[in-house]
């Protein structure tokens, strides 16, 4: 099974300190742009625009904390005003987008921090590097499968709480939070229907994966999945649902 392993490199923000002459001793002016480049780096050269639309540099909340962890702005990356000025001494900033639990299609979490010290009159870049932190789960049914199951459905759900469902022919990626979570088939052949459910944790964040359907032979009596590059055969009688 083609394991999708992303280098989320993407997504840096830089903090650029102005040294213009006549700046007021003791202060520092920020500017922060972000820049969304982000690629997967797997056979098949992907990129995360592949799985979902990227998020505007200034969508991006920030926040940026003194060294007594209060915090001195919060808002978005597009709110702030480079113009701002802050006292000398030593800072955090913290850039994400979207949230660990907030899981579905579209649905990607990015998370940067890095500390920074201003110093008056004194220039200094510092970068945050933004990555994803969920997990990518898609389906994929080979063609075998789609012409033997007149129709299908995937959901993902952990414990009674459905994550997302994957439809007839959905070639969509879903994002969750990889820890743990319960598949749950429902195939329907030309007189019966089958339902098989599994269970996955403690998936890779910033990494793609693909649940790969195919049948075992032209008879169709089982099923193979294909995840993270074990192969299990399912016996589609073990799995048949009464009518």
């Amino acid at each position: 099974m083609k394991l999708l392993k992303t280098t989320m490199a993407a997504l840096t923000v830089f903090a650029a300190l102005s040294c213009t002459k006549n700046q007021t001793e003791g202060f520092g002016q920020v500017n922060f742009v972000v820049s969304s480049d982000v690629v997967v780096a797997d056979q098949t050269k992907s990129n995360v625009s592949d799985y979902t639309s990227l998020p505007s540099a200034n969508d991006f909340s920030m926040v940026i904390k003194n060294s007594e962890s209060a915090a001195v702005y919060t808002g978005t990356v597009g709110e702030w005003d480079p113009a701002s000025k802050l006292n000398e001494g030593t800072y955090s900033v913290v850039v994400s987008y979207g949230d660990l639990e907030t899981e579905g299609f579209d649905k990607p979490y990015f998370y940067g921090i890095a500390n920074f010290t201003v110093v008056g009159g004194e220039a200094k870049t510092v970068s945050v590097n933004a990555a994803l932190e969920n997990t990518i789960v898609r389906i994929a049914c080979s063609e075998n499968f789609k012409k033997y199951f007149s129709d299908y459905t995937f959901k993902l759900k952990r414990g009674t709480s459905e994550i997302v469902t994957f439809v007839k022919d959905d070639t969509r990626a879903a994002f969750i939070d990889g820890y743990l979570f319960n598949l749950e088939a429902v195939i329907k052949g030309e007189t019966k229907t089958y339902e098989i459910s599994r269970e996955y944790k403690n998936l890779d964040v910033a990494t793609a994966y693909t649940l790969a359907f195919d049948v075992t032979n032209v008879g169709g009596a089982g099923i193979t999945i294909s995840f993270n590059n074990n192969v299990e055969t399912v016996e589609l009688g073990d799995h048949e649902l009464n009518d």
